[in-house]
Parts: structure tokens; C-alpha cells; sequence
């Protein structure tokens, strides 16, 4: 091996295995700091790093479609909006569905046609069309529409974004900055800028409610350790989109855009419609994040749910060490960069930082960086 090439592997090797060295050293200098400050070791403990992942899963999700985004070269800033409004959406179907009866009963004794959102003339109409389908009054039923409609607004906002970068030809930047407003905007007029409360008593908290224990192991006496369904949902999609982006040729048609697109139509990749796929992948992935939300608190506010979502998914991106230029970028280190975030705020707690410093901390995490990637880049050149 030549002196010139030592350098550059060992360049290779920081690139690669920095975010998983950054989140160990992380972890350790946690646990020291908390035992010099207060003794305690709970840091450490198997329930905190569940609480972790149960915390954060929700934008992992997230944050694998925006891998994708990313190595493309493009970004997305309405994923934050869109989880209020595609969760708050489909609990207000839910709750369409299961209070049919008594939202028609309602509008028939006021006696009005033109009442304010989310009292409209609109939903007497959904809830008529609902029992006239024998559709109302059924949990079931109404837990079964909140998902389709949560996952179904997901596919039509990435449709959407992917429209609007592709065939109008705007900036990313700029089409989804606009979603970013109007979606939220879409879920605070549905409610009056309250929130949506669940009517399902029980089915629809199950869907992200619950977990699964994990044999041999136990938070404490008697405690076995269970970890919430989120969690393996997470894992799960970071799996099969890890297949996706590194064995099938969708994966190598987001690398090849990134890396340089006018080379990639010149090799007869379809641009538009690889572009177009990864916005409806990352609006699928957000759908699903919205209804896991969405059931876990059995509500939606229209005004916070989902608040810097979008700086979260990218600050995990680009610190799990997807470049923002697009090009590079892998699976695997976006659920490092996932875990680092997580540490980091849960680190912040155990060390009573101010939780209004945390957005300032992201901020400077995402532009630390973005600036040792482009100092690597300068090197490589």
C-alpha cells in the first residue's frame, strides 16, 4: 500500500464509522458526566435507552425517507407539518365515522348549512354518507379509515412535492417551504387551532400503544423490558429501505442523481420519475410516522405535533453522514444519526441544560456537520 493511499482509507474508514465512534463516545461521556454530577448510573440503564428509541422513532421514520431526499440532492421541510395534518386528518374521519349518528342529529337541531370548521356542513354531509354505507358507529371500522387516510394524505403530499419539483421546476427548498405553511395551516383551520382528541376508546391506541417484551431481559424485579412497537417498526423499514438503497437499481438511480443528474439522463435514468418516487417514499414514510404519532398520544395538536420535525430528520441525515450535496449517504448511518439526536436530548435532560437551548444545539450539530463533510470533500479533491 502506497504512502498516497493511506490517508485516503483511513479518510474512507472515519467517513464511514464516525457517526457509530461519535455516538459511543457520546454515550460514555454521558454516563461519566452523570456519575460525577449526581452518582447515579440511570443513564446507562436498558429502560432509558427503550425511553430513547420510543422517543425517537417517530422521526427515524421519517429520517429514512429523507435519506433518500438527500443523496438525491433534494430536501423536504413540510414532513413536520404534514404529520399534524395527515394524524389530525385521520382522526377527524375516525371521529366522523364512530359519531355519525350524533354529528347528524346536531346539524339537524341547529338548523344551519354554514357552520365553522370542524362543526361544517361538510362532515353532516361525511357523516350521512357514512351511515348510509352502514359505516358508522363501528371503532372498528373508524380505526380502519384513520389509517387509510393518514397513509393515503402521506402518498398525495409526496405526489405533490414531487410534482412541483419535477414539472413546475421549483427548488425543493422552495416547494416544500411552502407545504411547510400550508399543511400546518390545513390542520389548525380543521379544528380551530385546537386539538384532535381520539373517540376510539381503546383500538386505535393499540396501533402504536403497545409493545412487545423481550425475553431475559428486565428493567428492574419483575419488570420485563418492552420495547413499543415504534421501535420495530423503525428497525424494520430502516432494513428494507437499507435493501432498497444499496441492492436494488432505484437505490443506485438516487446515488447516480445525486452524484451528477445530466450524466444520470445521458445514461438513460428516468430523472422525473426516480425524483418523483423518492418524494412519494419519503411522503409514505411520514404518513405512517403521522398515524404512529397520532395513536400513541390518542391526539394531534394542530399546533406542535410534529414541531421541527424537519430539523430533527435532517440533523439526523446529515450527522448519520448523508452529504447535503448529495451523492453519498447510507442507511445505516442515518439510524446512528437518529440514536446520536437522541442521546444528545436525553443527555441535555440528565444534565438540566435549558430545553430551550436545544433547537440552538440541533443547529449548530447540522452546521458542525455539514462543515466537516466539506472539509473531507476538499481533501478527497
Amino acid at each position: 500500500m502506497s504512502a498516497a493511499t493511506q490517508p485516503r482509507r483511513a479518510r474512507a474508514m472515519l467517513e464511514r464509522f464516525g457517526p457509530l465512534i461519535t455516538l459511543v463516545l457520546l454515550i460514555l461521556a454521558t454516563a461519566v458526566c452523570q456519575r460525577l454530577r449526581s452518582g447515579a448510573d440511570t443513564f446507562l440503564s436498558l429502560e432509558n435507552f427503550r425511553n430513547i428509541l420510543a422517543n425517537w422513532s417517530f422521526v427515524g421514520i421519517i429520517a429514512l425517507g429523507m435519506t433518500f431526499i438527500i443523496i438525491s440532492g433534494g430536501i423536504d421541510l413540510s414532513v413536520g407539518s404534514l404529520v399534524a395534518f395527515a394524524g389530525g386528518a385521520g382522526i377527524w374521519m375516525m371521529n366522523t365515522a364512530i359519531d355519525a349518528a350524533r354529528i347528524r342529529q346536531e346539524f339537524s337541531d341547529a338548523g344551519q348549512t354554514n357552520l365553522p370548521l370542524p362543526y361544517s356542513a361538510f362532515r353532516a354531509d361525511l357523516a350521512n354518507v357514512m351511515i348510509s354505507l352502514h359505516l358508522a358507529g363501528s371503532e372498528r371500522v373508524g380505526v380502519i379509515i384513520a389509517v387509510a387516510i393518514t397513509l393515503l394524505i402521506g402518498v398525495l403530499a409526496g405526489i405533490l412535492n414531487g410534482l412541483l419539483v419535477v414539472r413546475a421546476r421549483i427548488a425543493p427548498f422552495i416547494a416544500t417551504l411552502g407545504g411547510l405553511a400550508a399543511y400546518r395551516s390545513l390542520a389548525m383551520a380543521m379544528i380551530d387551532g385546537g386539538t384532535f382528541d381520539s373517540k376510539s376508546p381503546d383500538l386505535f391506541h393499540r396501533i402504536a400503544g403497545g409493545g412487545i417484551a423481550i425475553p431475559g431481559l428486565h428493567v428492574s424485579a419483575g419488570r420485563p423490558l418492552i420495547v413499543p412497537y415504534p421501535v420495530f417498526v423503525f428497525f424494520f423499514i430502516a432494513l428494507v429501505m437499507g435493501v432498497v438503497l444499496n441492492k436494488m437499481r432505484f437505490g443506485r438511480y438516487i446515488f447516480a442523481i445525486g452524484n451528477n443528474e445530466r450524466a444520470a439522463r445521458y445514461s438513460g435514468v428516468n430523472v422525473d420519475r426516480v425524483k418523483i418516487l423518492a418524494y412519494v417514499l419519503i411522503g409514505a414514510l411520514t404518513g405512517i410516522s403521522a398515524l404512529l404519532v397520532a395513536s400513541h398520544t390518542n391526539s394531534v395538536s394542530s399546533s406542535s405535533t410534529g414541531e421541527l420535525y424537519e430539523l430533527d430528520v435532517i440533523a439526523a441525515v446529515v450527522v448519520g453522514g448523508s452529504r447535503m450535496t448529495g451523492g453519498a449517504g447510507t442507511i445505516f448511518g442515518t439510524v446512528i444519526g437518529v440514536l446520536i439526536l437522541g442521546v444528545i436530548g436525553n443527555m441535555l435532560n440528565f444534565l438540566d441544560v435549558s430545553i430551550y437551548l436545544q433547537g440552538l444545539i440541533k443547529g449548530g450539530i447540522i452546521v458542525a456537520a455539514a462543515f466537516v463533510q466539506q472539509i473531507g470533500q476538499r481533501e478527497t479533491a
